[in-house]
């Protein structure tokens, strides 16, 4: 220990004093256990638990402003965790990994009232051959599959995301237009939750232009009376939202799904205790809801017919 180090201890300096009395050695005893021992001092170059949790602190809220811009700025950050196997399931995969979540949450429901609730495997579409999951990828996944496998257009995975029809329509231009009609789009993109259905927006505004807006429909800080009144004035061609949410305006009727095309279940997005969206009993019952409702399932099972009417559930 260096020579100027202070510990903050008393110390006693021992002389050749006469031994102490009894008396005195008892008093001095009951002192020393009733008087607390001082804690030594540290050296101001010693880090210490607390400042150590400061500046922890510090960093936490430094990466919590920085990240706060960049989606203010539009630059969403792609920090989220990605189930990979859902990019590989065909039709058939995709309706027995429903039933078997639908399944796990409900274990009493019998095999009928599970038939009841699952789309027939007809309406799932492949998207096996689109890119891969992330918001990064976003816009390639609507340009190249969303469009292209409702009408039968091949996939030309290149560098060019515009895809044309047989009539000549890019997918971009689909994506861009918007029924006449208010409140019926084109295309219902869910999110499990309101922060990732804001982060799927942003990057959805691209295809945002004044005759058909891109949407967002969740209860964060937005009340339904306001949700239902946009919808009911607006013509929208891409609604993301909240299944809770896209439920209530759908039977309220300010969200109609006379013109929709597909609904892009967003279930390769997993949150940061790794759950998917059938992974949460809440999420699964309200997208299982969504699903299963009357106009929605019709507009679902009865598309097939023409080239211009074909509908579908796809998994982004």
């Amino acid at each position: 220990m260096d020579d100027d180090y202070d510990s903050g201890n008393d110390v006693a300096v021992t002389t050749a004093a006469e031994p102490l009395s009894r008396r005195k050695r008892k008093r001095a005893k009951r002192e020393a256990e009733v008087t607390p021992a001082k804690k030594p001092r540290q050296s101001p170059d010693v880090d210490t638990s607390t400042r150590s949790t400061n500046t922890k602190k510090t960093n936490a809220t430094k990466t919590s402003k920085r990240t706060a811009k960049t989606r203010a700025n539009g630059n969403v950050p792609d920090t989220s965790s990605i189930d990979e196997s859902i990019a590989g399931m065909d039709g058939r995969m995709m309706a027995d990994f429903v039933a078997q979540r639908i399944q796990r949450a409900n274990k009493d429901l019998s095999f009928v009232e599970l038939g009841d609730r699952v789309l027939p495997e007809s309406v799932y579409i492949d998207t096996s051959a689109c890119p891969a999951r992330s918001l990064s990828s976003l816009c390639d996944y609507m340009e190249k599959c969303a469009y292209t496998l409702l009408h039968n257009v091949p996939i030309m995975l290149t560098r060019s995301s515009t895809v044309c029809t047989k009539k000549g329509q890019s997918s971009i231009s689909h994506l861009k237009s918007s029924p006449k009609a208010p409140g019926s789009p084109h295309t219902l993109v869910i999110a499990p939750a309101a922060l990732r259905a804001a982060d799927l927006v942003r990057i959805l505004r691209k295809y945002q232009t004044a005759d058909a807006a891109v949407a967002k429909f969740f209860a964060k800080h937005v009340k339904l009376s306001e949700a239902t009144e946009y919808a009911a004035k607006t013509r929208i061609g891409i609604a993301v939202g909240t299944p809770a949410r896209i439920v209530d305006l759908i039977r309220d009727g300010s969200l109609q799904v006379r013109y929709l095309a597909r609904v892009v279940l967003d279930v390769s997005y997993l949150d940061a205790k790794r759950r998917g969206m059938w992974d949460i009993k809440e999420v699964q019952d309200r997208v299982v809801e969504l699903l299963n409702m009357d106009a929605v399932r019709k507009r679902l099972e009865g598309g097939g017919g023409s080239e211009e009417d074909k509908r579908g559930v796809m998994f982004f």
